[in-house]
């Protein structure tokens, strides 16, 4: 399942991808279809326990989404699909700016263990010390 949607042969890839990946791949260990290797190859990819642990839980994300929704599908195939939407999962092109896609509904990456805006760098050298525009009065 997981191979037909995402290529394996990347030398590096985004963040972003590497949560999507890892949850597509806790939907395919949740259909019986693990792929040890791909899960130990995209962990190494992250340079911190952090990084490590938002890993894990999109995997364990995606697995528990199976959990949760299996029994409204007819079949294995037909899980995955609902789940890992194929036109929302970009293929990799094995470099390290590849583009994701915001998911337009349920389906695709939860906003969960995405990267929250409020680490995005600001305008200005100022914007780091600043107290967030969240919150702030208005």
């Amino acid at each position: 399942m997981y191979e037909r949607v995402f290529r394996t042969d990347w030398r590096t890839i985004s963040d972003e991808e590497a949560i999507r990946r890892m949850y597509a791949l806790g939907v395919s260990s949740a259909l019986g279809h693990p792929n040890r290797g791909e899960f130990e190859r995209i962990r190494r990819q992250a340079g911190t326990a952090y990084g490590r642990s938002v890993l894990q839980l999109a995997f364990e994300e995606g697995k528990q989404r199976v959990a949760r929704n299996e029994s409204e599908y007819d079949s294995k195939q037909d899980v995955w699909e609902a789940l890992v939407d194929e036109e929302t999962t970009p293929a990799t092109t094995g470099r390290a700016d590849v583009t994701m896609q915001k998911p337009t509904d349920k389906q695709g990456i939860p906003d969960a263990v995405g990267r929250a805006s409020a680490l995005d760098g600001g305008g200005d050298d100022f914007s780091r010390i600043r107290l967030p525009e969240f919150l702030r009065r208005g």
